[in-house]
Formats: C-alpha cells, sequence, structure tokens
C-alpha cells in the first residue's frame, strides 16, 4: 500500500486534491523510528508537524508541571495513544512555543515530517491549500479540546467526591 493512499481518509487532508496532497508529501522528510524513540520532547522547541504514516505513539506529560512547581522524582502520565493514520506537532507548525508533551514511538512508526518553513511555502503558492490546512488543523484540535474537557470535568466530579463536596 503506497503512502499515498494509506493517509487518504486523514482529517488533515479533508479537502485538498490529489495535486495538493502530493506537493505537501513531496516536502515532507520520511523517517522510520524504532520502539520507544523519543519523536519530541516536553518543552522542547520545534517547527514541525509530524504525520504518522504507520505504528502508533504515546503522549505523555509530566505530572506537575502545570502547577509550576518542580518535583524530586518527576512522574510521566500517559494522555492518550495514537494510532496511524494521526498527526502531531501542529501547534509547533502554527507558532513558536514550547512543545506541549513528549511523543514516544510505541513500536516501529514511520513518520513524515512537514517544517513551518515548506508548509509557508505551500501556502504562498496555493492560499487555498493553506485554508484548508488550517481549518482541518483547527477542526482536529477542536475535537482534542471537547474530549480533554471531558476528562477534565470527569476528573473534577471524581475528586470532588473523594473529597465529600458534593
Amino acid at each position: 500500500m503506497s503512502i499515498n493512499h494509506s493517509l487518504e481518509g486523514m482529517p488533515l487532508f479533508d479537502g485538498l486534491s490529489e495535486e495538493q496532497l502530493g506537493r505537501l508529501l513531496s516536502l515532507t522528510e520520511r523517517t522510520v523510528v524504532p520502539d520507544g524513540a523519543v519523536i519530541l520532547e516536553e518543552d522542547g522547541l520545534g517547527d514541525s508537524l509530524f504525520i504518522l504514516a504507520s505504528g502508533s505513539v504515546d503522549v505523555t506529560r509530566r505530572l506537575g508541571r502545570a502547577h509550576g512547581f518542580a518535583i524530586d522524582d518527576p512522574k510521566e502520565k500517559t494522555i492518550v495513544r495514537l494510532e496511524a493514520p494521526q498527526f502531531f506537532g501542529e501547534m509547533g507548525l502554527l507558532e513558536n512555543a514550547e512543545r506541549s508533551a513528549t511523543i514516544t514511538a510505541h513500536g516501529a512508526c514511520e513518520l513524515l515530517e512537514l517544517t513551518r518553513a515548506d508548509f509557508s511555502k505551500l501556502v504562498d503558492e496555493d492560499l487555498g491549500f493553506g485554508y484548508l490546512m488550517v481549518r482541518n488543523i483547527a477542526v482536529v484540535m477542536a475535537s482534542r479540546l471537547r474530549r480533554t474537557d471531558r476528562d477534565v470535568l470527569k476528573l473534577t466530579a471524581a475528586l470532588s467526591l473523594a473529597l465529600g463536596n458534593r
């Protein structure tokens, strides 16, 4: 199965023509990473979006970070496991900011990396492409945010019940 065919149904590519998808994929760098390899490091800088063409990755966060204090023996919490086809690192494509999570290969993975510079080049050549990509990223990010909101509500309710605050 070709990479193009395996990625056709990804929400990231909704509305793109075959030509647009082909141009995008021609600018990506293909990498195969082994099981356990750290792909992105929480708080590290990066300017790329990664397309998970095959395999799966774990998304983890360090505990205690959100509270602004250091922990002597930091623990990591797996937030989600992403299965191909999927993408991650999209915030690095859109802004200059630290990575919000660590991404680690769960088994061997095939990745396609799109840098901000190459993305900008594509957008400059085809504004319609840029609109579709940013819209598609926003749709997926909104879905992820809704899921996170539900999780926070469940955790808040559980904590409230555990503390006796009904």
